[in-house]
């Protein structure tokens, strides 16, 4: 394993390449990154890379000036270079200085780098492979293990005061403050991002969302301090801690709270495309005290649901209650109404579904038991009242029908079977369904499959082809047509619509 050093001005490009490959699973480690060339060079000289790549023009220090004085210090490692169409006159001059190669960031691809490393750097890690690890990186490896260990009982523990200290101490945080307070991060829409995610994706996810707490709170110095850490990651939930030694009065803490808690949830906005609910703690004067507010604020978590997204205190959160105090048989719009009015656990909300839908198998509960906000909760309450009417106004004969489609679509089913399954004439069956259900039997048996086709594109990333045939459609390029003109994408764009990157070869 070994290092690489990552130098641009632009966050977006620093976060894109430690995301563009699974650096560790080709023997790297993203050992730092700068946004310009003196903050490199300084990580450069306390890291020792084997590779740096860095950008051409940056504020401080530039590209070109970075490599001098990586040259004249005597500093080791591969250079890659990263330019715009017009930094040619640089990038000539950085080859003079004995560059490896430079890509343009329009050719910016997992391919070129991968290709780059292979290039260039296999001489290096055969040389690293059998290198032992330094003691500075036992000691950073170390501290991260005690930061982690500290954030995990912080999070789920009752702790002495003195064991918090002790371990404050152990993790680097400050042992002492003069106030500190705690954030609880949602993000809003986590769910439908998390399905087109692959567990590599959300690992990189996680990766960069902390860094980019991290860098954020890094330009806050001198206060506040800040360290954020992962709560609920699989739920799209994260904490900061934000520690003020020098706040003068508790106000002046409440307001950089606050201002700060904005230009989160902008950052949030601005690179992952998220909304966030934030829930901030009072400020506190003590590690215990903290660790207390933080344990008030986690055991309201659930009252997320109830909120839209921006900054919320502790006093601001809804207080929910563990049973309906209303029926479960409420005409739809009264339960509705009810429900926005009384809020509920999530368990009660559960409980209120599965019996007011109870006996209804045609009835996909799922959505609603994933609901992670109240209004996408209603629109999933509002469209199963809707399938439920619609359902119960069918022809017995047609809901039986419709059963035995869910259960067997994939499979090569004809209308003269379902027709005979039921007993009843093709002809008469053909007319009833069309007459029912508002189109014809091959028609909604296309829809059907079209919609398993979509929700697989969703979230697997397997080849287009297999999804389809695992989904009835065994002619590939009838199933192409058919998607086109029901849905107004080909496959493959409808996947690039929703998030998943072109993974799969050329079918």
């Amino acid at each position: 394993m070994y290092k690489v050093i990552i130098a641009d001005d632009d966050f977006l490009v620093r976060t894109y390449l430690k995301q563009m490959i699974d650096w560790e699973a080709h023997g790297f480690t993203i050992a730092g990154d700068a946004k310009n060339g003196k903050e490199a060079l300084r990580l450069i000289e306390q890291e020792r890379p084997a590779l740096v790549i860095t950008d051409i023009c940056m504020p401080v220090l530039d590209g070109i000036g970075l490599i001098h004085e990586m040259r004249d210090r005597g500093l080791p490692g591969h250079i890659l270079v990263l330019s715009g169409h017009d930094d040619f006159s640089y990038v000539h001059e950085a080859m003079k200085l004995g560059i490896d190669d430079y890509l343009l960031k329009d050719d910016l691809t997992p391919e070129n780098i991968l290709s780059f490393l292979q290039e260039h750097l296999q001489s290096v890690a055969e040389e690293q492979e059998n290198l032992p690890v330094s003691p500075e990186e036992l000691a950073r490896l170390g501290k991260e293990k005690l930061r982690e260990d500290f954030f995990t009982s912080f999070q789920k523990s009752d702790m002495a005061e003195e064991e918090l200290l002790h371990m404050a101490k152990r993790a680097g945080l400050p042992e002492t403050f003069r106030f500190a307070a705690a954030c609880r991060i949602s993000l809003r829409g986590w769910q439908l991002r998390r399905q087109q995610f692959s567990p590599d994706d959300l690992a990189s996810f996680q990766q960069a969302f902390i860094e980019m707490c991290q860098t954020f709170l890094g330009h806050q110095q001198p206060e506040p301090l800040g360290q954020s850490f992962p709560v609920r990651p699989d739920d799209g939930a994260w904490g900061i801690l934000l520690f003020f030694p020098h706040a003068v009065s508790r106000a002046s803490v409440l307001q950089q709270l606050q201002a700060l808690g904005q230009k989160i949830q902008v950052l949030i906005r601005r690179y992952f495309d998220l909304q966030s609910v934030l829930i901030l703690t009072a400020p506190q004067v003590s590690w215990l005290a903290l660790h207390k507010a933080w344990q008030a604020v986690a055991a309201q978590a659930e009252s997320v649901f109830y909120l839209p997204h921006g900054m919320f205190h502790l006093e601001d959160l809804p207080v929910l209650q563990a049973s309906a105090p209303f029926a479960a048989d409420l005409p739809a719009k009264e339960l509705c109404h009810s429900l926005e009015q009384i809020p509920l656990t999530k368990q009660a909300r559960r409980a209120l579904v599965h019996e007011r839908f109870a006996g209804q198998d045609e009835v996909e509960l799922a959505a609603l038991d994933e609901a992670e906000a109240l209004p996408s909760f209603l629109a999933a309450l509002h469209k199963a009242l809707d399938a439920v009417r619609v359902v119960s106004r069918l022809h017995p004969s047609v809901r039986q029908a419709m059963a035995i489609l869910e259960a067997h679509y994939r499979e090569n089913l004809t209308q003269s079977e379902v027709a005979a399954a039921v007993h009843l004439n093709p002809a008469y069956f053909s007319t009833l369904f069309k007459k029912n259900v508002g189109q014809g039997f091959r028609e909604y048996l296309a829809e059907r499959r079209i919609e398993a086709v979509k929700r697989c594109l969703r979230s697997s990333t397997g080849r287009i082809k297999d999804i389809a045939a695992a989904e009835g459609f065994d002619d590939y390029p009838y199933f192409c047509r058919l998607f086109k003109n029901l849905v107004g994408q080909t496959p493959q764009e409808y996947r690039l619509s929703q998030g998943q990157g072109p993974v799969q070869k050329k079918e």
